[in-house]
């Protein structure tokens, strides 16, 4: 499994997570910690698809960019969450369907090719 599958695999676990929350429709802390637990996962597969977005060897731009992608995600989430205030979990519904469809894209799309070795005969 590489980097930007696992990133994948957390984004496809927080957009089920935002999907159970619209479809179960909780009140109160439990609608939160759905809500957050969703937020979690989906920035942590952020943090791992961020770092698999620079080649090469400076470590320190792996990292800037790293946290970058999540903390611009979040500031577009939060932005738009709080202009949607009444159809909120319609809002993480929608979010987590294209969060699930995302995840499986970069699990599918995200496997390691294997290059045949110069002047290999099969």
């Amino acid at each position: 499994m590489t980097v930007r599958q696992l990133g994948g695999g957390l984004g496809l676990l927080g957009g089920l997570v935002w999907i159970a929350r619209w479809l179960l429709s909780p009140e109160g802390s439990a609608s939160d910690v759905l809500r957050y637990a969703g937020l979690a996962f989906v920035l942590l597969g952020l943090v791992c698809v961020g770092l698999t977005l620079v080649k090469g060897q400076a470590l320190w731009l792996d990292i800037v960019v790293g946290f970058a992608a999540p903390a611009l995600f979040w500031a577009i989430y939060e932005m738009v969450r709080a202009e949607i205030a009444e159809p909120a979990l319609l809002f993480h519904g929608i979010v987590g369907v294209l969060w699930v469809l995302v995840g499986i894209g970069l699990i599918v799309k995200g496997k390691p090719r294997v290059q045949e070795p110069v002047g290999a005969t099969v």
